[in-house]
């Protein structure tokens, strides 16, 4: 008696997820976009776009989108949209079973602004170029003088060099491009600069500088100098004259 209740219940949970199953997928067919949500997902670091400007931008270049039968939105296409956003690096749509339609977005880093002759603007590790935003600007290491973009991958290794390092992006705040491509670092803390020279063997440079600061000069001393020269090999020169 007993495997034979046990044989029903088998035959019963057999019929019931077909049932189930079909009943999901008819209700799916037929579920509406109830609401429309955007999350920002880097929105603590980076706000140059937020979710209500997203969000308020795809229902405007999408007017029926709300009430619309949400397996005939095109997914594909409104992310191709949003990614045409300039702050936008990436979106993804997804959808709930009570019909909302999530936007996640992912917003481009800045590593550095640059304040160069054809205007201002960021560029992020890849050398990707970024516009300013008149809502938020980044906190990034400023970069100004005789920027060129012909010598751009120079500028984005010291860029790289000192911004994923912990120890220099705390240390170093300014990077100034002379007219004769030599690099000058302007620091957070003491009234020094630094020359740093061609901007070639610049990771050699940069510990023999962190050996100066860590080793070589007590807190104390950095107001002393108003250069640390780094452009010659393997020598780093303290002067008390500010003449580049």
């Amino acid at each position: 008696m007993k495997k034979g209740w046990n044989l029903i219940k088998w035959v019963l949970l057999l019929g019931y997820f077909p049932v189930m199953l079909a009943f999901v997928s008819a209700n799916h067919r037929s579920t509406i976009c109830s609401n429309v949500k955007v999350i920002v997902k880097d929105s603590l670091d980076i706000r140059f776009v937020s979710g209500d400007e997203i969000r308020t931008s795809v229902l405007k270049k999408y007017p029926d989108m709300l009430g619309y039968v949400v397996k005939n939105l095109n997914f594909n296409e409104i992310e191709d949209f949003v990614n045409r956003h300039s702050a936008v690096s990436r979106c993804e749509v997804f959808e709930t079973v009570q019909g909302v339609v999530y936007i996640e977005v992912k917003q481009h880093k800045p590593m550095l602004r640059v304040f160069a002759a054809d205007g201002t603007y960021y560029l992020d590790r890849n050398g990707l170029q970024i516009p300013v935003f008149k809502n938020f600007s980044a906190r990034t290491l400023v970069v100004n003088g005789a920027v060129s973009k012909e010598d751009r991958i120079d500028l984005l290794n010291v860029g790289r060099l000192i911004t994923e390092d912990e120890f220099w992006s705390a240390q170093i705040e300014q990077i100034y491009i002379r007219k004769n491509n030599e690099y000058v670092l302007v620091p957070r803390v003491g009234d020094h600069w630094i020359l740093l020279g061609q901007p070639i063997n610049v990771d050699i440079k940069l510990r023999n500088l962190r050996a100066l600061y860590t080793d070589g000069l007590l807190p104390k001393e950095w107001n002393d100098f108003k250069l640390i020269n780094l452009k010659y090999e393997n020598q780093v020169l303290c002067s008390k004259n500010r003449n580049l």
